[in-house]
């Protein structure tokens, strides 16, 4: 955080303390079977984020069904909320500052303070914390927000925002579970650990259609998406090709690569690498992706957003980390095998360990009852 900012955001808490004095309320305070509207704000996260957000708001619905509930997210993560049924109004917040103009502030918030506002905003904030997450509660009247006690937007500031406060466990566990422990304090109990991504028919059909023009065998179909745009957790593709030579030299495998928008490159140069022939599907959206997806028997991937949205589609995973804990982030059921070096580095992880987890994976899939 530069000066500047760091002096806008003192200011601008001071400023907020003064409107808006924190009362701390306990959660036994709540008038917790009062909540009628309820807002969840993960917006300023990723996509594999918000999936790992859905059993929380699956959570909060079976507690409120008959709340109204809002979700806030950025827009490139939106599509991943659409159709899902235990959220009432999706709210997208315009990342990039050049959509914004008045007629979209008005627009925002609108939605925010309609009907009076929400009764309580849930700050989905785990790893980090965002001032603009914070804002939207405030613009929402919310009377109640809730967010984890161990982060704080200054350090050596009280907390300004939160009246609400919910403990953060020093266990190893899984993000989902850091979610489901923010709403625990008021008293809502998980609902299991499934993703929600709820897609509609069309996206199925296009998906159906891309998967016939490009004449998959009938044999085990295996998708790979070599992609992500960190690339200290980019499995290296030299190594990659080497584990899809290894899948095609059994005949009875089909390949296929899963190609992003921005990998268009990365997929030119993965081609280059691999020896054997494997199908490319086309540049698709993330829904049309997630069905096409779906239709895979087992899915090779790096630790982004595209492990979730195959976990979502209940597929068999084979993923690759490197910092990122797997204990903490991997979708948590058995189908999915996560491979990280000793070292935590994504280029330590090798061609044989990648190979025998993929073995694994086919052995639990040849094996596993029709």
């Amino acid at each position: 955080m530069n000066q500047f900012e760091d002096f806008l955001k003192r200011f601008l808490l001071q400023v907020i303390g003064i409107l808006r004095p924190v009362r701390k309320t306990l959660p036994r305070e709540l008038p917790i079977n009062r909540f009628k509207r309820i807002l969840i704000v993960r917006q300023h996260d990723q996509l594999g984020d918000l999936l790992i957000s859905t059993p929380t708001i699956r959570a909060v619905r079976k507690r409120y069904p008959n709340a109204y509930i809002a979700v806030v997210v950025r827009e490139y993560t939106a599509p991943m909320v659409w159709d899902n049924p235990h959220v009432d109004e999706i709210i997208v917040f315009h990342e990039k500052l050049q959509k914004w103009n008045l007629s979209v502030l008005r627009s925002f918030l609108g939605q925010l303070r309609k009907d009076g506002g929400f009764d309580i905003a849930i700050m989905l904030n785990t790893v980090s914390r965002s001032f603009s997450s914070d804002l939207i509660a405030l613009a929402a009247k919310s009377k109640y927000i809730i967010g984890p006690n161990h982060l704080k937007l200054v350090p050596d500031l009280p907390e300004k925002i939160y009246n609400i406060l919910s403990p953060r466990t020093q266990k190893l566990q899984l993000e989902i579970e850091h979610n489901l422990d923010i709403v625990k304090t008021f008293g809502v109990p998980p609902d299991g650990y499934d993703y929600d991504l709820t897609l509609d028919d069309e996206e199925i059909t296009e998906a159906a259609k891309i998967h016939y023009n490009l004449k998959i065998s009938s044999g085990m179909t295996i998708g790979v998406h070599f992609g992500t745009l960190d690339v200290t957790r980019r499995f290296p593709l030299v190594k990659l090709a080497k584990v899809i030579d290894w899948i095609k030299s059994h005949d009875e495998y089909e390949v296929v690569l899963i190609v992003g928008p921005n990998e268009i490159k990365l997929h030119q140069e993965l081609l280059r690498m691999i020896k054997s022939k494997v199908l490319s599907a086309p540049v698709m959206s993330l829904r049309v992706s997630a069905a096409f997806i779906k239709r895979m028997d087992l899915f090779i991937c790096n630790d982004t957003g595209t492990l979730h949205i195959a976990s979502a589609m209940q597929v068999p995973t084979v993923s690759f980390h490197s910092l990122n804990d797997p204990a903490v982030w991997k979708p948590p059921h058995e189908r999915h095998i996560a491979v990280r070096a000793e070292d935590k580095k994504i280029t330590s992880i090798t061609v044989e360990q990648a190979i025998e987890a993929v073995k694994i994976q086919i052995e639990r899939i040849k094996s596993a009852p029709l």
